[in-house]
């Protein structure tokens, strides 16, 4: 059986190729840069040069396959125009469901969305039923992105939808900034109000998403991913800093000044964006929670998260020391 992964360079993606080929199985990634699929086309991988909104690559990557996981996708950036997102997200999904369709021998396509399309949440865990309520175009071209599998899924459409909640672990350099914050004794949460987030260890997502391109419960279905208990930021954040070995820092940032600095962030030109301590965008990540149901994963998939969120962030940490990524304070607890 052939499986066809877009999206394989990116850290969900390339987590998933490297199991799926350590445990035999044929694996052709779309990819936009040879040299960023070179690693795994070095494990075995066969590439499929192209992007995502490019019909006609599209067409020949799904040429043959029995399997097919998108997961390619943008993450959020401030100032990056809405037209990036609407073309991998929304056009991109669109050729690749033509083209599954009209090869007409694709046994499941899994879609990796996002709970990023439910919004904020608050305390409460939403679950798959949730309205969806995007915060930002990614969130909103993903839910669109989600709309176009839902029909083809109504016209006898094998697919099944996939909603990673907050991924983490070795290979993720989205959350190294937090990390180094927290190393450095910077990070404090904004306001005194409790914010909650629900992380997942990236071999708990991969494990997910395999079982939803194997289990026949899946198609047709959506499903939260995410671990058994969400965490309040402030808890992940002194994980964190007890796996660095520094202390954790005391006290909150007014939320007032807060809004003042992000203000400022949004105020910068795109390219000035990313570098920015806060924008409103941050600033809504960080003083929103974000919580998710995850039990019907766990009724028809047979799925649960195994990894403790302790043990998920020392081997998270260790692959930083591992690679230079955070300065060992203390070259004894290097691996």
């Amino acid at each position: 059986m052939r499986v066809l992964v877009t999206g394989a360079t990116g850290f969900l993606g390339t987590s998933l190729v490297r199991h799926m080929l350590s445990a035999g199985t044929s694996v052709r990634v779309l990819a936009r840069s040879a040299e960023r699929a070179g690693p795994l086309v070095a494990c075995g991988a066969e590439l499929a040069l192209g992007e995502i909104d490019d019909a006609a690559a599209v067409h020949g990557a799904v040429e043959g396959v029995a399997v097919v996981y998108h997961l390619a996708g943008r993450l959020f950036i401030p100032g990056t125009p809405a037209s990036v997102y609407q073309a991998t997200h929304v056009e991109g999904t669109r050729n690749l469901l033509a083209a599954c369709r009209e090869q007409g021998h694709v046994e499941r396509f899994v879609h990796c969305s996002t709970t990023g399309v439910l919004g904020v949440t608050g305390p409460q865990p939403a679950g798959e039923s949730a309205a969806i309520r995007p915060t930002n175009v990614y969130e909103a071209t993903k839910a669109a992105a989600e709309s176009l599998v839902r029909r083809a899924c109504q016209d006898g459409f094998p697919a099944a939808i996939v909603r990673p909640g907050l991924v983490y672990g070795p290979g993720d350099l989205h959350l190294l900034g937090f990390f180094r914050s927290i190393q450095r004794r910077q990070f404090r949460p904004i306001g005194h109000r409790p914010v909650w987030l629900h992380p997942i260890y990236i071999d708990d997502m991969t494990d997910a998403m395999e079982r939803c391109a194997d289990r026949p419960e899946a198609i047709g279905e959506t499903f939260n991913i995410a671990g058994r208990e969400p965490v309040t930021i402030q808890c992940l954040a002194e994980t964190i800093a007890r796996a660095l070995g520094v202390q954790p820092t005391q006290g909150t940032i007014p939320l007032p000044a807060a809004r003042i600095v992000a203000t400022v962030g949004d105020l910068l030109p795109a390219k000035l964006k990313p570098m920015a301590p806060l924008t409103g965008s941050r600033l809504d990540f960080l003083t929103h929670s974000r919580v998710y149901d995850v039990s019907k994963a766990g009724r028809l998939l047979g799925f649960k998260a195994d990894t403790e969120l302790q043990a998920g962030i020392e081997r998270s940490v260790a692959w930083y020391w591992q690679e230079g990524l955070l300065p060992c304070l203390d070259r004894r607890q290097a691996p």
